[in-house]
């Protein structure tokens, strides 16, 4: 007979657990509180509170009171993940532990490693770097370059991570005097998992979900590189038109670049192609720190050859990026669907019938969004 322990409510208890114990990088990510969004669906855009932030005031003779404003920012709920599976009546009979073993735990799994590589991917929107394209971390100086660059970006020192690819973990492992690094990891059984330590100051973690990033073909005949075709780009610009003698191919988005008399260094937002040796408005993020000069270089990030790839690891602060996981609606007739919430993490489960088939369906999904929501506290480290 059916186990009339398996309620949805019990598994989607169970599996919340199991999601928060398979996620690494949305592990590493501020979390916002959202379940005031019930019923939202893919596309919505909601507002996810963030940390409130203060600033040092000088005392003489009075203190200066500051309202304890938490910042706020615009999130578009891009992915619904779901994983629907048959149960069959010899299932059904399952004790819990088995149950989840066999069926819930490998689809949770799924989910999670979905979210994961979704977060991970928000990598086009970290605009700091350091390394070299297609050159993994695999010295000491490396590595304090990484710390380095944290430090001239005034990253908290508390909090701080890296998450890095499997080829990455590995030469960073054999760096001396790195292997002995008190483990760390504080989240779920996979973040644990992940852990390679804490040195230098950051918490660093292993992930197979960080993408590859393949740069545009823009090429001025000899280099990815062009010129800014302009009188002058003036300060807080989010396009700049470039040309050349000979420009021709792509960028894309997430290909990085500095301007000649601008340390701060630049994302590409949308691909364009050029037309004519010239791209009429490439966009970018950050705003133009400082106006650029017409004819400045235009230097994109890359070792040299078109088309190429490289690793875009990760390093900064817990509240560089956000992810939000929204509560969705409950079908009608909701005795046999529950939504699960809990510090930021959320799924719903529904027990279904499929009549085509004769069988019965679980359904668990998640609706989530994520994006940078404070650029100056992550870098890429590239690889």
């Amino acid at each position: 007979m059916a186990n009339t322990i398996l309620t949805p409510s019990v598994v989607g208890r169970e599996a919340l657990m199991i999601l928060e114990n398979n996620l690494v990088a949305a592990s590493l990510f501020h979390r916002g509180h959202t379940e005031e969004f019930t019923g939202a669906k893919r596309g919505d855009t909601v507002s996810i509170r963030g940390p409130a932030s203060f600033s040092a005031q000088e005392y003489s003779s009075s203190i200066t009171v500051q309202n304890a404003t938490e910042s706020s920012t615009a999130l578009t709920l891009e992915k619904h993940f779901d994983v629907s599976f048959a149960v069959t009546s010899k299932e059904w009979t399952l004790s819990l532990e088995d149950f989840n073993a066999q069926l819930l735990a490998p689809a949770v799994a799924a989910i999670a490693q979905g979210i994961d590589a979704y977060g991970l991917g928000k990598y086009t929107e970290v605009y700091n770097e350091v390394g070299t394209a297609g050159d993994p971390p695999d010295s000491l100086a490396d590595l304090l370059a990484v710390d380095q660059k944290l430090n001239e970006l005034k990253v908290p020192v508390d909090g701080r991570f890296a998450i890095v690819n499997p080829q990455a973990k590995t030469d960073i492992l054999g760096v001396s005097n790195i292997i002995n690094a008190e483990q760390r990891g504080d989240g779920g059984q996979a973040l644990k998992n992940a852990s390679m330590g804490n040195f230098l100051g950051l918490d660093w973690y292993m992930s197979q979900n960080i993408p590859t990033h393949t740069l545009g073909t823009l090429t001025n005949g000899s280099a990815m590189a062009a010129l800014v075709n302009n009188a002058s780009v003036a300060v807080g610009n989010l396009t700049v038109p470039v040309d050349a003698s000979s420009l021709s191919g792509t960028v894309v988005v997430g290909d990085t670049f500095t301007v000649a008399g601008d340390t701060q260094q630049y994302a590409v937002t949308a691909a364009a192609t050029a037309s004519g040796n010239a791209i009429a408005a490439m966009a970018f993020f950050p705003a133009a720190k400082v106006a650029w000069a017409d004819n400045a270089a235009v230097t994109f990030n890359t070792d040299g050859v078109a088309t190429d790839t490289y690793i875009p690891n990760l390093a900064g602060h817990r509240n560089a990026m956000t992810m939000a996981m929204v509560p969705l609606a409950l079908p009608r007739g909701a005795a046999n669907a529950a939504y699960i919430g809990d510090r930021g993490l959320g799924l719903r489960i529904v027990f279904d019938y499929d009549n085509n088939a004769k069988q019965d369906v679980i359904s668990i999904d998640v609706l989530c969004g994520a994006k940078v929501q404070d650029g100056e506290l992550i870098t890429r480290v590239l690889g």
